[in-house]
């Protein structure tokens, strides 16, 4: 019910965002069926990929920037530079590549101090929304059946956490979608942490819907799980859309 709630209102439904994008997520809650934020997926003229978050009511909620570690353009990379930061709470999420490593940096809120710290590059495979790039990088593997493990950094723990992700049944439409399930990979912490559940269309191999925890807290400040469904502008020939 919500995924058709989400498809019957994605067109029209815009936070009050008028500006261009290349991808727009709608983000609800799937307990209560209420929309929490509208995402937009938009290319700067320096290569880079912003992304801006809107509340419903149309405020500016949180924006992050993607850019690759080797230059300013976010491209296809799973490895992306990101800074995330929201606006309401003072919350900065930040991965950077910096002289041969990674550096993660966290901080809850402005009263608080800043966490740091360094990674070994062969530490990390995957940062935040390169993920996507990461599933199509693997697909076939995935498509045959087998278990993808990776370790995804994590500012928020300060390290890489390593996760696996496998292709599993789908509700319906199982010709169209291809769906994947992402959970950690350690046997005791996995009791303790919901899975990661997302929908890709199976022929353009585009994100289709993401489940599970987001990495925009809600007005309180806590975590919140929902379900992101996307939608892709229609770009002139040659060029890519960002993946989210």
């Amino acid at each position: 019910m919500l995924e058709f709630i989400a498809m019957s209102a994605i067109a029209g439904t815009n936070c009050h965002y008028e500006g261009p994008f290349l991808v727009k997520g709608l983000a609800y809650d799937p307990d209560n069926q209420q929309l929490q934020y509208c995402e937009y997926y938009t290319s700067q003229d320096n290569g880079e990929i912003t992304v801006f978050y809107y509340a419903p009511q149309g405020d500016l909620i949180a924006e992050k920037t993607l850019r690759e570690r080797n230059g300013p353009a976010a491209g296809r990379s799973a490895l992306p530079s990101v800074t995330q930061i929201d606006r309401r709470h003072g919350e900065v999420r930040e991965v950077l590549w910096d002289d041969g490593q990674w550096m993660m940096r966290y901080r809850a809120n402005e009263g608080e101090a800043w966490k740091v710290s360094l990674r070994e590059a062969r530490s990390v495979d995957v940062v935040d929304a390169g993920f996507d790039t990461y599933v199509r990088d693997h697909w076939d593997l995935l498509s045959s059946g087998k278990t993808l493990k990776f370790n995804f950094a994590s500012p928020l723990h300060g390290r890489s956490i390593k996760l696996r992700a496998k292709a599993v049944s789908c509700n319906q439409a199982a010709g169209e979608n291809t769906c994947i399930r992402v959970d950690v990979a350690q046997p005791l912490i996995r009791l303790f942490v919901e899975d990661l559940n997302l929908t890709y269309d199976t022929g353009s191999r585009r994100l289709k819907s993401f489940k599970g925890i987001v990495n925009i807290l809600d007005p309180q400040a806590k975590s919140q799980e929902l379900e992101v469904f996307y939608q892709y502008s229609i770009l002139p020939t040659g060029t890519q859309p960002a993946d989210p």
